[in-house]
């Protein structure tokens, strides 16, 4: 149990993808299939599950662990046994009757209060958990069967660090709003789990951010400022707004900051979404080029061309 006085604890908080949506008998599966799987994944990263306070929620649970719990060991190993655990436990399910889970970790100050754990890294930990971003990773990845979010705090000195088998590249910048405040958060999916679709060259995706990049700086699009073919216009404009839209699901501005930011999000985004991936090639093939036009317009006054 934990004493009346605060002190600093590992939290994990842990969800099953799609409870809400089943019926009686998918829930029974759900929290049995979930016990097992985290029991086993303790057991087998060498932590003793029944030391651990938590509070249970049918399709999840949050954890406050022992003082003294050696925070690598769950960070890592923990996430590990788990993920393991569940592809066994998958492995002769249907996809409809999968077991898939969110896991946030963060630490901080908690207690016990009256109906429940108390302290912000509690709040935080949840809510992390509860980000859209990590509902959409599953959603978008349907091979994977977990997803991980840390807290920037646990990110920047563990595996930032490199105290743990985690690549720190491997893990994507979240900033996820609440009431209070816009955390940061990293979420980590297994690259094997990644959904590979498509044969787009990804040499080739840098050009695309090169000609990109002018028309969000610029505006070129909303002002008429790109000349190419129809097609070429049509699939910058839809592959711009898909951008827009993977970056707002992952709790990012829609806009990114810089060329950089931008070709890290397509490079992410025409991995798990073969329509994006399509505009991506049209675009380069159409060899859509750009003319910026900086002060204001009339296209009354302006005759277009059309580049072959």
């Amino acid at each position: 149990m934990l004493d009346s006085d605060f002190s600093r604890r590992l939290i994990v908080a842990v969800d099953a993808e799609g409870y809400g949506r089943g019926d009686d008998l998918r829930h029974d599966s759900i929290q049995s299939g979930l016990a097992q799987v985290m029991d086993r994944g303790a057991r087998e990263a060498g932590l003793r599950r029944e030391t651990w306070t938590r509070q249970e929620a049918g399709d999840g649970e949050v954890i406050v662990l022992p003082e003294g719990e050696p925070e690598l060991q769950v960070i890592d190993d923990l996430v590990h046994r788990v993920r393991k655990a569940l592809h066994d436990h998958n492995r002769e399910r249907r996809d409809d009757a999968r077991l898939r889970i969110r896991i946030s970790i963060g630490h901080g100050v908690v207690k016990r209060g009256a109906m429940g754990f108390v302290g912000q890294i509690v709040v935080t930990t949840c809510r992390l958990l509860n980000a859209q971003a990590g509902r959409t990773a599953l959603k978008l990845n349907p091979r994977a069967d977990l997803v991980l979010i840390l807290t920037d705090r646990l990110y920047e000195d563990v595996v930032r660090q490199l105290h743990t088998s985690y690549r720190p590249e491997s893990f994507t910048r979240l900033e996820v709003r609440t009431k209070q405040r816009t955390e940061i958060a990293w979420m980590w999916l297994p690259s094997e789990d990644v959904d590979q679709k498509g044969t787009l060259d990804m040499d080739n995706l840098p050009e695309v951010a090169d000609t990109l990049w002018p028309l969000i700086a610029g505006g070129a699009l909303e002002r008429l400022g790109a000349y190419g073919t129809e097609t070429g216009l049509g699939g910058a404009r839809k592959l711009l707004a898909k951008i827009k839209e993977f970056r707002s699901e992952q709790g990012r501005p829609a806009d990114p900051e810089s060329r950089d930011d931008l070709l890290e999000s397509l490079e992410k985004l025409v991995r798990v979404d073969a329509e994006a991936e399509r505009f991506a090639q049209q675009f380069k093939a159409e060899q859509m080029t750009v003319n910026l036009i900086t002060a204001p317009i009339s296209a009354e006054e302006i005759n277009f061309g059309i580049r072959n």
